[in-house]
């Protein structure tokens, strides 16, 4: 494998999560065949360095399927244990192609144990197009769907780095206070006007109303005096990203743009 260093398995590249405690899944998609084969028989999967998870390691990784594979088109059907890590060139990787155009691109090449068939396989019922997965060995082996594998956590982190690369002030774990009443946002944005709170719920569809964007119709919220309390559900965060982030942009617009901190008093 040449000269490039050996990772361990817990190669992280985002630091840590609320889930450090259980056995992380790396759920990773199968773009082609040959990219199955080699994790079938050669036991190792591929992923270019330049287009990682912040995060890339785990105890497991787990195969999402495109729509090149027929009968598992679009599912997770099995998962295999990591083993360890390597850097490696492309050519490293495919001698047999050395003049390819992506020859010294970097990868990182995970060898894995053998292949495990989950009892069910966990199908996309919404979502086509999947890139990277970081959930639970506990969610991937009770998951229903691909959506079930996201958590709330992930959810905030993803929406919240979202609204920072808009510009659009927004804190994680935010506590609020407003008269009688105390609640935690898990992300608030501090309007000139009436506040946001956002709420990111992992529930069912039939719970909670079937509202495209914004949820919770049918379960409470707080009443907090001077703020909006929106539910997100987790898995039309996760599916749509874009579309919450106009809508909470639009939001702040319309009640009088972000909040600027208060000067310090001069003593």
């Amino acid at each position: 494998m040449g000269h490039e260093p050996l990772l361990t398995r817990s190669a992280n590249v985002g630091g840590h999560s609320d889930t450090d405690d259980q056995e992380r899944v790396l759920v990773a998609v199968v773009p082609s065949m040959r990219d199955w084969e080699l994790a079938r028989d050669e036991h190792w999967y591929r992923i270019p360095v330049s287009r990682a998870p912040r995060r890339v390691g785990a105890e497991y990784l787990a195969f999402y399927h495109t729509s090149a594979f027929g009968e598992l088109r679009w599912c997770i059907a099995y998962y295999a244990p990591v083993r360890q890590y390597r850097l490696a060139r492309r050519h490293e990787l495919f001698p047999d192609e050395p003049d390819h155009p992506r020859a010294d691109e970097l990868y990182y090449r995970i060898e894995i144990g053998p292949l495990v068939a989950l009892p069910k396989p966990i199908p996309s019922v919404r979502l086509r197009r999947i890139t990277f997965i970081a959930t639970t060995l506990p969610r991937l082996l009770a998951a229903s769907e691909v959506n079930d594998l996201w958590s709330r956590e992930t959810a905030r982190d993803r929406l919240w780095r979202a609204l920072r690369a808009r510009e659009i002030p927004a804190r994680r774990d935010y506590a609020i206070k407003e008269d009688e009443c105390a609640y935690r946002a898990d992300l608030a944005v501090l309007c000139t006007g009436p506040s946001l709170a956002i709420e990111c719920v992992e529930v069912s569809d039939e719970l909670i109303g079937a509202e495209p964007d914004l949820c919770g119709r049918r379960t409470p919220v707080p009443l907090l005096p001077g703020w909006t309390t929106w539910r997100l559900r987790v898995s039309a965060v996760m599916g749509d990203l874009g579309t919450y982030v106009e809508l909470i942009g639009r939001y702040v617009a319309e009640n009088g743009g972000p909040r600027l901190p208060q000067p310090r008093a001069q003593r």
